[in-house]
């Protein structure tokens, strides 16, 4: 289970964990291990999605530099030809640039009140697209309002993780709840594998047993799959 990924590991778990609660093999005796590992299954959800709101931060914050970065590049690009006044494109980066001046300097703004400003940038400028794509700075304004869709996206996608967390302490690492996970599971397991070998119980959890079988088994393809890749990856190169 160590060469899961983190997400893996909490869908094998979490599979794992299913199949416990629906055969409840001597529950009376593992009753207590079964309710100990759904309990830590419920703090590894938790940790998985904050590391999934500090990912989609993570992007959210890239994505925020790059649409400053493009309308940079754009207000740049004009500021360049505009050096020029006989510069054929000039008269209309004059008209452009009017205005993404009026429109105003995004890097001062708020991240919403920015997207609100790139959004009200583009619907003003698709008037003048002949004049965009005359100078060539289309493929600018189109590159940013995509980015800005794409952070709006994403900063809806943080907000919505956020919204989901429950209150109170802030829970472990999902190193550390697997390090609790993992020796518990084997517990399970063993007791299991135990009982199975005794003639008089192996029928009560054969079933279980031949899931289980199952279970791993998908799991033992997609890491041997991923080593088959890799071992390519290396070969190539």
């Amino acid at each position: 289970m160590t060469a899961l990924r983190n997400a893996e590991h909490f869908q094998f778990i979490s599979s794992a964990n299913e199949l416990f609660a629906r055969f409840s093999v001597d529950s009376e005796n593992l009753g207590a291990l079964y309710n100990e590992l759904a309990a830590l299954l419920q703090t590894a959800e938790e940790v998985l999605a904050i590391e999934k709101k500090n990912e989609k931060v993570r992007e959210k914050n890239d994505m925020d530099r790059y649409r400053d970065r493009l309308h940079s590049k754009l207000f740049n690009y004009l500021k360049s030809i505009l050096y020029d006044e006989r510069d054929e494109r000039f008269d209309d980066a004059q008209v452009v640039m009017r205005v993404v001046k009026d429109a105003g300097n995004p890097t001062r703004l708020a991240e919403n009140a920015e997207s609100a400003m790139l959004t009200t940038l583009g619907n003003r400028l698709e008037p003048y697209r002949n004049r965009l794509e005359a100078i060539s700075a289309q493929t600018i304004v189109d590159d940013l309002l995509a980015a800005n869709r794409q952070f709006i996206v994403l900063e809806q996608e943080c907000r919505e993780i956020l919204a989901t967390r429950k209150a109170g302490a802030t829970p472990p690492s999902m190193s550390a709840v697997r390090k609790q996970i993992d020796p518990l599971y084997r517990l399970i397991i063993n007791a299991i594998n135990g009982y199975y070998g005794i003639p008089s119980k192996k029928a009560a959890c054969s079933e279980l047993v031949a899931e289980m079988t199952v279970l791993v088994e998908k799991y033992d393809v997609l890491l041997m799959a991923r080593k088959r890749v890799k071992k390519e990856t290396v070969a190539k190169n």
